[in-house]
């Protein structure tokens, strides 16, 4: 039986070779990890599988592109059905099924729990978004691993408020626990994974502020998620999940609720401590990472603070504010 990483390897280099890839389409990491619902560690190995086979090229400091030197640059996401019946990878379109609304209504609950408590009731959702109660349930679960919902009964869900309470407590663990892993990661990661972080770090300092929100998104999970997850616990990248809410609200406000800061939000910072791993200082970057964290908690709270204040939120059908 075949791995994961070798099934993904026979499926974009079927795409490749049919045409359904076609020649200067960007490939991201994060992109074909959702596609295809797995990590991004494997997804970066067979990207540099395909590179060092000539198949694919590198593209300005973060993610790949379609063929060895290809004449344009075509920017699109991957979809399901650009590898239908490609590869081995039968779970895609289920994949892809649910991932389709998942951000959507992972925004919506994230600005919602920033307001306070809202209940959320399953079946409107499921009728809201024209899909299958299964689907509907899964985009739940997600969101329910990820820290911003709870089981209430039945089909009633309770979105979780993000308070200043729960937003210290929450850092508070991440202190605990991300220096630690961070340390234990420095051995483990290869040192082209690191000078790729560092790289596109680089990238995107040099075009603030015009940088999307889905690339600050990209590089806060570089570190806090991907080169945390390397760390070797398995059960604290676990419980590392539940702190997700705290990416999430600068994820949905920064660039869009509100302004970008003049000066970049935290690549300094990040390269910094990509740095020192680089360096094989693993107590270095553990402690440059807990003075990282311990900075950024006040940056939230007085970005959390100013969307109560002034940010507005369409409140969906399918949620509804909490009995007090």
């Amino acid at each position: 039986m075949k791995t994961l990483k070798e099934q993904l390897y026979l499926t974009l280099d079927k795409g490749m070779e049919s045409g359904r890839l076609e020649p200067g389409l960007v490939l991201l990491e994060g992109n074909i990890a959702e596609l295809f619902g797995m990590s991004r560690s494997p997804v970066r190995q067979t990207l540099r599988q395909l590179h060092d086979e000539g198949k694919v090229s590198r593209f300005d400091g973060r993610g790949y592109l379609v063929g060895d030197s290809p004449a344009e640059v075509i920017r699109r996401p991957i979809t399901s059905e650009d590898i239908k019946n490609l590869g081995e990878l039968s779970n895609v379109e289920r994949q892809d099924s649910w991932v389709v609304h998942a951000e959507a209504i992972e925004r919506d609950i994230v600005l919602c729990s920033m307001k306070g408590s809202f209940e959320l009731n399953e079946l409107k959702l499921a009728r809201v978004l024209d899909v299958s109660r299964t689907i509907t349930h899964r985009i739940l679960l997600h969101l329910q691993s990820i820290g911003v919902l709870e089981k209430v009964k039945y089909s009633s869900w309770r979105v979780v408020p993000l308070d200043d309470d729960r937003l210290h407590n929450l850092y508070e663990a991440r202190r605990q626990l991300e220096p630690f892993m961070i340390g234990c990661a420095t051995t483990r990661i290869p040192k082209e994974d690191i000078s790729n972080y560092i790289d596109k770090l680089e990238h995107a300092s040099a075009k603030y502020p015009h940088v999307s929100s889905e690339l600050l998104d990209e590089l806060e999970n570089d570190l806090h998620g991907d080169a945390v997850s390397q760390g070797g616990n398995q059960e604290i990248s676990n419980m590392l999940s539940r702190a997700r809410p705290i990416l999430l609200i600068s994820k949905h406000l920064l660039g869009s609720s509100i302004e970008l800061p003049d000066n970049d939000p935290f690549f300094d910072e990040h390269r910094w401590i990509f740095e020192r791993m680089l360096e094989d200082k693993p107590r270095e970057a553990s402690q440059a990472l807990e003075e990282h964290l311990t900075r950024s908690e006040s940056k939230v709270l007085d970005r959390l603070a100013h969307f109560r204040r002034e940010g507005q939120v369409a409140i969906p059908s399918y949620l509804k504010a909490a009995d007090k």
